[in-house]
């Protein structure tokens, strides 16, 4: 028995394998018809249906919505989250669902969509004015090529200049943008989006981006993204990749990144805490020397940025500062080389200058061992504004 959203029982008069089946069938109207599956009974997608006389404005879409019978034929609609199964989708990893995910959009752009366990293709990208997203042990897979953004929440503006909040990315899931895209997910015209839980992997330029450049979208106003109990995965030989391009006013906690060239690239208003960040994706090959040079944790666009209880593994820079850039503020920084892999002949340096010599770190709670060619600083801590408390160091030109 199903219940509507007003809390009265549906009871189906007949009952159906698959949306095949029901087409297939001879209706009438008052029927309400029972499906054991989409495409195969027990398959995920077992619904109900309501028959009615089709009126001038019925517009059938194809998945939820199709004449049978010269009758009009409806998924019954509980109100609560859009179980994409319902809908026609195919977790089997190869089949295109982007035809479903756009009539889903188009038909109901405020709901949530929920994606039971299985893998999810789409050959283009994933359009939202609105973002309410769950997966539930879920992947969503780019088979594309050369797509920009594979999730892009453009975030509806409403009333204007106003940005869209709450959305959200939520579960146990996966996008993978399987080398196929430039940016896993991006956030434009926004305050306040919540990706949670969620691992994110296999780009060529950033896995999170805070904002989408697209100028048909101004005003594109985007702030305070929320990141937390994320991982963000990728190849070393990726040169130009980057985990997080954050644009600032955003928090990020909790968050695991894997052989990403540059970890993070941050502006001077967020927060970031509890960062674990490791190369490790060289496997004692010839080439490792190539793939950690250029390494970096953060790359820091303005000034005051705030980090927090980081770890720092195996990148040859932890911080970085853009041009005229010298203020961030770290407490409680590990840094660690994996003595194993790490190249003879590569230095490692933990608290960089921008293009002009200049920093100012504010640094508390340092713990930077001196193995494998690290060094502290590449300036002299006693010239520059930096201050340094508690660090725990023997590497070349720590401060005593």
């Amino acid at each position: 028995m199903i219940y509507n959203i007003q809390g009265n029982s549906v009871i189906a008069s007949t009952c159906f394998d698959t949306v095949a089946d029901l087409k297939a069938a001879a209706v009438h109207a008052g029927d309400v018809i029972m499906t054991l599956g989409y495409y195969a009974a027990g398959d995920g997608g077992s619904a109900f249906y309501s028959v009615r006389e089709k009126q001038d404005s019925d517009t059938a879409d194809g998945y939820s919505s199709f004449e049978v019978s010269g009758l009009f034929v409806s998924l019954v609609d509980d109100g609560r989250e859009i179980n994409v199964l319902q809908w026609g989708m195919k977790p089997d990893g190869t089949t295109d669902n982007l035809p479903v995910f756009n009539a889903i959009q188009s038909a109901q752009p405020a709901r949530t969509l929920y994606f039971p366990k299985g893998v999810y293709a789409f050959a283009g990208a994933l359009v939202m004015e609105r973002c309410y997203m769950r997966l539930d042990n879920a992947e969503l897979l780019c088979t594309g090529t050369n797509i920009l953004h594979f999730i892009e929440i453009q975030g509806k503006m409403y009333p204007p200049e106003t940005p869209q909040d709450d959305m959200f990315i939520r579960g146990n899931g996966i996008v993978n943008g399987n080398f196929k895209v430039n940016n896993c997910i991006t956030v434009a015209r926004q305050k306040h989006t919540v990706i949670e839980g969620i691992h994110i992997k296999n780009f060529t330029s950033n896995g999170i981006h805070g904002k989408n450049w697209n100028t048909a979208l101004n005003p594109n106003l985007s702030y305070e993204l929320e990141v937390k109990d994320c991982l963000i995965s990728n190849e070393l030989s990726y040169s130009g990749a980057v985990g997080i391009y954050d644009t600032g006013d955003s928090t990020y906690s909790d968050i695991i990144i894997l052989n990403t060239k540059t970890a993070i690239s941050a502006t001077g208003s967020s927060v970031f805490h509890n960062i674990h960040a490791w190369c490790f994706d060289f496997d004692n090959s010839e080439n490792r020397q190539e793939l950690l040079e250029g390494t970096v944790f953060a790359n820091i666009r303005g000034n005051g940025t705030r980090f927090s209880d980081c770890y720092c593994d195996t990148y040859q820079k932890a911080f970085t500062l853009a041009n005229n850039v010298t203020l961030a503020f770290i407490s409680n920084l590990k840094w660690f080389i994996n003595g194993e892999t790490w190249p003879d002949g590569l230095v490692g340096t933990v608290f960089n200058t921008n293009s002009s010599g200049k920093a100012a770190y504010k640094a508390f709670g340092v713990f930077v061992p001196g193995d494998y060619n690290t060094k502290f600083c590449d300036i002299d801590p006693a010239t520059t504004d930096s201050e340094f408390f508690g660090v725990v160091s023997s590497a070349v030109n720590a401060p005593k």
